[in-house]
């Protein structure tokens, strides 16, 4: 079997966790047939040759994907297919790559590699996980990769798990959360951000955590047998600009996600929630009042879900009028209350990018038509 590690990064160098993960499948046993990493802002030579000296390693410049570019003129593909899945869009700022972009250039090289199975990690999650033991939080060691071959060589098409460590909802007690989180199409997450006082808004690993069918997939934590991307359709993340800046729409996996029952794939909660430093601060807690890198980090998820809402709705097939409407008087009432209570205005400004984004839909739309008819043609062409 051949096993793949892909991986996603700005800049690929000693900030990113590959090497860990790669220390980890030698730990355990796991022989790796390669890995794939993409980046956008340059490779650190030392950290590029301190992982090839462990397992084959395989880039993507995201500026230039040389291989990926050969590949597919030797196959023959459209000009229309190089476009839509190998150029960046002209309109995004420098570095800035869509995510769904992004994974997709993975899978294709991992497609034509010959891979059996892909498993993708973060370039922020590390190989372990965060129990509770005698009363405090302590970090266990995990089989990172027989945690997924566990399932995926029993017949699952696809494995995720969770992250462990601060949840990207910070600790947060205001008038207006509930608003915000339904305006921020994040309404399931509400029981739990009520009750941050008691559990601090940290994830950690279940005692008694049973592995099992779930029906969405955490991109940073996942495997793939490569033979499912043949059924379902590309990663796709919208992105949009606004008055202060270019921005990533988030949930390439979750619009993924919900192409898995429709195509007959079952994916498994694995229950290894590997360690993601959310904050960059662990184990110091967020602070939305008190700490700017907290408060910005946090603004950027929710202008990534904000993003991420209109196509993802249209997907869903759920997008109408009085459901946008509805959403954005909830945005209005718990953006406001969001920037009272942290003092950071740039929260006033999530109706304003919601807007945009709506106005945005079409373009969204046709754009991931585009990616698919590409993805389509590709595979076809890869089989």
């Amino acid at each position: 079997m051949k096993i793949f590690l892909g991986t996603v990064t700005g800049r690929l160098d000693y900030s990113c966790s590959l090497i860990r993960f790669l220390e980890n499948a030698e730990k355990y046993g796991h022989k790796l047939s390669g890995v794939i990493a993409t980046y956008s802002r340059g490779a650190h030579e030392a950290y590029v040759a301190a992982a090839r000296a462990v397992a084959p390693l395989h880039l993507i410049d995201l500026n230039e994907s040389s291989y990926l570019r050969g590949t597919f003129k030797k196959l023959g593909l459209s000009p229309r297919t190089h476009s839509a899945l190998l150029d960046l869009p002209d309109s995004l700022g420098s570095g800035l790559v869509p995510y769904g972009f992004n994974r997709n250039q993975v899978a294709a090289e991992a497609i034509l590699r010959g891979a059996d199975v892909l498993i993708f990690i973060d370039s922020d999650v590390l190989p372990y996980v965060l129990v509770r033991k005698n009363g405090e939080i302590a970090q266990e060691d995990v089989d990172f990769f027989g945690s997924h071959l566990k399932f995926l060589n029993a017949g699952s098409g696809v494995t995720t798990g969770e992250y462990s460590g601060s949840n990207i909802l910070p600790p947060a007690l205001f008038d207006g959360m509930d608003d915000l989180l339904l305006g921020l199409k994040k309404e399931n997450m509400i029981p739990y951000w009520r009750d941050c006082e008691k559990h601090r808004c940290v994830t950690l690993k279940e005692k008694d955590a049973v592995a099992g069918p779930c029906d969405k997939i955490l991109g940073g934590n996942a495997g793939f047998r490569t033979e499912v991307f043949f059924s379902l359709p590309p990663f796709y993340s919208p992105y949009y600009t606004a008055s202060d800046g270019f921005f990533l729409a988030r949930g390439e996996d979750t619009v993924l996600s919900a192409a898995l029952k429709p195509a007959g794939i079952n994916c498994t909660e694995i229950q290894t929630p590997v360690f993601h430093d959310t904050y960059g601060n662990w184990p110091n807690l967020p602070d939305l009042r008190a700490d700017p890198k907290a408060r910005s980090r946090f603004y950027y998820a929710c202008a990534g879900w904000v993003g991420r809402n209109p196509f993802m709705l249209w997907r869903l097939g759920e997008a109408g009028e009085e459901v946008f409407e509805k959403m954005r008087r909830h945005l209005v009432i718990g953006a406001r209350a969001a920037a009272e209570y942290t003092g950071e205005s740039r929260f006033d400004t999530l109706p304003e990018k919601f807007d945009i984004c709506l106005a945005g839909l079409n373009r969204a739309e046709e754009e991931f038509n585009a990616v698919s008819e590409a993805w389509a043609e590709f595979l076809k062409a890869a089989e």
